[in-house]
């Protein structure tokens, strides 16, 4: 009767990332330690620990699905790479008086180069993966996730969390301390990345 929950729980990783990113942007234009940011990273926390729920629902209700599968997938790639947008833009327009993204992109080129670094390391690899594995399906190649692709998802939203969590309290530390995680978790995206290319190659070879 409740096997919907688990679905219903990722949809709300889905709607809840527009919000957390909105209020990511708005919080870093006014500064740090602010409600707004406050509001992100609760509902970020919160957001993220829906990540090991619905898996939890659907394992104890028996409730595991494609569409769930789907869901939850799509439900931690969006909410990472909307906060990531999210923090970029941010910390770009606060570097800018005038709250202008590309004024503020023009001032600051080391910014730009870090968020290029972070949105090819891990949305974009995503993407290139997960349209990997696609192909390899068809062709009867099964490429399964290792344990250090599954663990780099937690190191990134942790990271993004602890960032989180120094953004809405003014403190830096640990601030650079989640950025630090950050950069951890985008190292290990593309180490697995390369990953699967290599498996995929191999799994070629092999069947030629």
């Amino acid at each position: 009767m409740m096997k919907w929950l688990p679905n219903a729980v990722s949809i709300s990783r889905l709607a809840l990332a527009p919000l957390i990113g909105y209020l990511i942007c708005i919080g870093l234009a006014k500064g740090v330690a602010n409600r707004e940011l406050e509001w992100a990273f609760g509902l970020f926390v919160f957001s993220a620990l829906t990540d090991w729920l619905d898996g939890f629902l659907a394992r104890k209700l028996d409730a595991k699905s494609e569409l769930g599968g789907k869901l939850d997938l799509w439900g931690d790639k969006i909410l990472v790479g909307i906060t990531l947008l999210a923090l970029w833009a941010g910390w770009i327009m606060q570097n800018n008086p005038q709250g202008d993204f590309f004024a503020g992109a023009l001032g600051d080129p080391i910014g730009v180069a870090a968020g290029l670094f972070f949105l090819l390391a891990i949305p974009v690899r995503d993407s290139l993966v997960t349209r990997l594995r696609a192909q390899a399906s068809l062709k009867g190649i099964s490429l399964s996730p290792t344990f250090a692709a599954k663990s780099k998802t937690a190191v990134i939203m942790g990271g993004m969390g602890v960032l989180l969590a120094g953004l809405a309290t003014g403190l830096s530390e640990l601030g650079y301390a989640g950025f630090a995680i950050l950069v951890l978790g985008a190292l290990m995206s593309i180490w697995t990345g390369l990953s699967y290319f290599r498996a995929a190659r191999g799994a070629g070879s092999t069947e030629a």
